[in-house]
């Protein structure tokens, strides 16, 4: 449904799940501007950085529940393609989750980049 059949107040499901999953629109980037500009978008990107944990679990849940629904394809129903296919994506949510680890350590090691 597009958003101007959308209830007034109402947020698609997906524009909605996107934003539960996806912390990447809510970070600033920090090498574009003036000194001054770059030094006020790394510190929002630290205050945002306190929310990544919960990021991080998210994606560590999908990670474990892709995983474990291929093992269960594989071992218990004995279907190849669609066990190899929850593989690749918990590889991919992995890989979305390291991603975060690797920013919330930097955001955390490197109180001022400038």
């Amino acid at each position: 449904m597009d958003d101007i059949h959308q209830p007034h107040g109402q947020e698609a499901f997906w524009h909605l799940l996107y934003r539960f999953l996806w912390p990447f629109p809510y970070f600033r980037d920090v090498t574009r501007g003036s000194l001054l500009e770059r030094q006020q978008n790394y510190r929002h990107n630290r205050r945002m950085g306190t929310h990544l944990p919960r990021f991080m679990l998210k994606w560590a849940c999908l990670t474990l529940f892709f995983f474990a629904l291929g093992c269960l394809c594989e071992e218990l129903l004995e279907i190849v393609l669609p066990a190899a296919c929850c593989y690749v994506t918990s590889t991919w949510t992995l890989t979305i989750l390291v991603q975060l680890t690797v920013a919330w350590l930097w955001l955390r090691r490197f109180p001022e980049l400038h």
